[in-house]
C-alpha cells in the first residue's frame, strides 16, 4: 500500500507539474510564438463578427496587371450584399487541410452564418498533397490545433508533424501517379499518368507547319499530370479533409458554400483532347454529389471561365484576370439567394475611369511585389516597402495604358520614404512595355526630395507623358534601390491628370 501511495503521489506531482507549466507557458509565451509560427490566426480573429466568411488562395487575390477592377473574388462576392458583413481569410497554397484548423480557431459564439470555402480540384491531385509545400503549412498549424498549447509547442520544436523532405515527397508523388490505374468507360491506351505523360512527351504537340513545339507539349505534360486522376472517395485525404468540414459546420449551425473552382477546360482539350476532360468533368461530378448530398451548397464553376481570362498561360492555375473572377463571383453570389433572397442586389460590375489609386503598404493590397512589406517600418498602418540588399524593386502599380483616359496628360507620383543615408542610387522609376514601343524607362532620384534622414520624408513628383507612350501595353511605376543601404516605402499614390 505504500508503494501504491509512492507511485500515485508521483504521477499527481508529474500531472500537476505538466497542468502549471502548460499554464505558465499558455499565459506568457503561448501568444508571441502563435504570432512566429501561426500569424494567420490575426486575419482569423478580424473576421468573428462576421455574418458570412469567405475561405481562399490565391485563385481569390491574384490579378492581371491591365485589370480596371482588381477587387478579388470575395468583394466582387459581397456587392451582392451590402447588408451582410463579409469576412476574409486568406492565404496562398492552402487546402481543406488547412481550411478545417482555420475554422477550429472561430469561438464557438459567434455572429457567423455563412462559410465559403474554395473548392479547388486540383487539390485533390498527387502533386498538391505531396506538394513541397506541405511542411510549412503543416508546421504553420501545429499551435492552432485542439490540445495543450504546451504539448503542440513540444510537437513544433521536435518537428512532430508531417516533415518530410523535398525528395521524399517526390517519390511519394512519382509512386502514385505510377500506382493509380487511370479507367475510363471505353478503352484507353494509357496505364497510368507516368505513361500518358511519356507519350505525350514522345510524339509532341505540333505547330501547324508539322514541326515539335517544345512549350506546348510540355505544358500539355503538366495538364495530364494535373488533371488524369479519380477522385477515390475512400482514400483520397481532400475527400476527409471536406468531409469534415461539413461536419463541423453542421455542429456550428453554419451554412456551407463550396467554390469549386473553374479549371481551363479550353486550354485541357486543345492540348490533350477530350479524354482529360472526361477525367475533369467526372470528379467535378463526384465532388458536387457528394457534398450536395451531405447538405453544401456546390457552386460549379468548372467550364465558365474562357481560356484568355487564365492569367498563368504557361502553367495550370486558378488564377482569373477580372472578367474571369467576376463570373465567379456572380455564379457564387446566385447560389447565396438560397439563404439571402432578401438581401441580395443585383450588380453591373461598371469599369468606370479611374485615375487615382493608392496602396498603403498593407497585407489585404494587391499590387506588385507584395512580399517586400515588412513591420521593420511604417508611415502609416503596420507595415511598408523594404527595398534594397537585394530587393530592389519596391511594391510596384501596374496599369494598362489602355484605361488611361487620353486626355490624361501627366503622372502625379506621391509617396513617404524613409532612408538613414540622404545620399544614394535609390530611383523613383517609370517603366511602359509594348509590342509597339521599345521597352521605355524614366527615373528620378529620390535623394533631391530627401531633407533630413531617419524620418519619413514626402516625395512629390510630376511627370509629362511623352505621346508616343501611349503606344505601349503597360506602365509600372516604383522605388527602385540597387544598393545595400535600405529605403522603406509606404503610401505609394498615382494620379492621371
Amino acid at each position: 500500500m505504500t508503494v501504491f501511495k509512492k507511485i500515485a503521489l508521483r504521477i499527481f506531482i508529474i500531472i500537476a507539474f505538466l497542468i502549471i507549466s502548460n499554464f505558465i507557458y499558455s499565459y506568457f509565451f503561448f501568444e508571441s510564438d502563435l504570432q512566429e509560427h501561426s500569424e494567420i490566426i490575426n486575419k482569423i480573429r478580424t473576421v468573428e463578427s462576421c455574418k458570412v466568411i469567405y475561405f481562399g488562395e490565391s485563385s481569390n487575390t491574384t490579378v492581371r496587371s491591365d485589370d480596371i477592377n482588381k477587387k478579388p473574388i470575395s468583394d466582387l462576392i459581397a456587392q451582392h450584399y451590402p447588408s451582410l458583413k463579409f469576412g476574409l481569410v486568406n492565404k496562398g497554397a492552402v487546402h481543406a487541410g488547412m481550411y478545417k484548423t482555420y475554422l477550429q480557431q472561430l469561438p464557438q459564439k459567434t455572429q457567423v452564418e455563412t462559410i465559403i470555402i474554395t473548392l479547388n480540384l486540383r487539390s485533390f491531385n498527387a502533386g498538391w498533397i505531396y506538394s513541397k509545400l506541405e511542411t510549412p503549412l503543416q508546421k504553420s498549424i501545429v499551435l492552432l490545433k485542439k490540445y495543450p498549447q504546451l504539448y503542440n509547442r513540444f510537437k513544433l520544436s521536435f518537428k512532430a508533424y508531417d516533415n518530410k523532405t523535398e525528395e521524399e515527397r517526390k517519390k511519394q508523388v512519382k509512386y502514385k501517379w505510377k500506382k493509380d490505374i487511370l479507367r475510363f468507360p471505353y478503352i484507353f491506351p494509357h496505364k497510368n499518368v507516368i505513361d500518358w505523360d511519356k507519350y505525350i512527351f514522345k510524339t509532341g504537340i505540333l505547330n501547324s507547319d508539322g514541326s515539335g513545339n517544345q512549350e506546348k507539349t510540355k505544358l500539355a505534360c503538366h495538364y495530364v499530370k494535373s488533371y488524369a486522376f479519380s477522385i477515390d472517395t475512400l482514400t483520397n485525404p481532400r475527400i476527409k479533409d471536406f468531409d469534415e468540414i461539413v461536419e463541423y459546420a453542421k455542429k456550428q449551425n453554419w451554412n456551407i458554400v463550396f467554390n469549386l473552382l473553374a479549371e481551363n477546360t479550353e486550354k485541357a482539350s486543345e492540348l490533350v483532347g477530350e479524354d482529360l476532360i472526361y477525367l475533369l468533368k467526372r470528379n467535378r461530378d463526384v465532388l458536387v454529389s457528394r457534398y450536395t448530398q451531405m447538405g453544401a451548397i456546390v457552386v460549379d464553376n468548372l467550364e465558365l471561365v474562357p481560356d484568355e481570362q487564365f492569367i498563368d498561360q504557361n502553367w495550370t492555375t486558378e488564377h482569373y484576370a477580372e472578367k474571369g473572377r467576376k463570373i465567379i463571383a456572380k455564379n457564387v453570389a446566385e447560389s447565396l439567394k438560397i439563404l439571402y433572397s432578401d438581401k441580395y442586389v443585383d450588380v453591373e460590375y461598371k469599369n468606370d475611369t479611374i485615375t487615382n489609386f493608392l496602396i498603403k503598404c498593407e497585407q489585404n493590397e494587391s499590387w506588385g511585389q507584395m512580399q517586400t512589406l515588412s513591420t521593420e517600418q511604417a508611415f502609416s498602418g503596420k507595415t511598408s516597402s523594404k527595398t534594397g540588399n537585394g530587393d530592389d524593386f519596391s511594391v510596384t502599380f501596374e496599369w494598362g495604358i489602355k484605361n488611361i483616359p487620353d486626355t490624361v496628360k501627366t503622372i502625379e507620383v506621391k509617396c513617404k520614404v524613409f532612408q538613414t543615408i540622404k545620399e544614394n542610387d535609390a530611383v523613383l522609376a517609370f517603366e511602359v512595355r509594348g509590342e509597339e514601343i521599345e521597352n521605355f524607362r524614366h527615373t528620378q532620384k529620390i535623394s533631391s526630395f530627401i531633407r533630413t534622414t531617419d524620418s519619413w520624408q514626402e516625395i512629390n513628383y510630376s511627370y509629362e507623358i511623352p505621346s508616343n507612350l501611349l503606344l505601349g501595353d503597360l506602365i509600372k511605376i516604383y522605388i527602385y534601390n540597387p544598393t545595400i543601404q535600405i529605403v522603406y516605402v509606404d503610401d505609394l499614390e498615382i494620379t492621371f491628370k
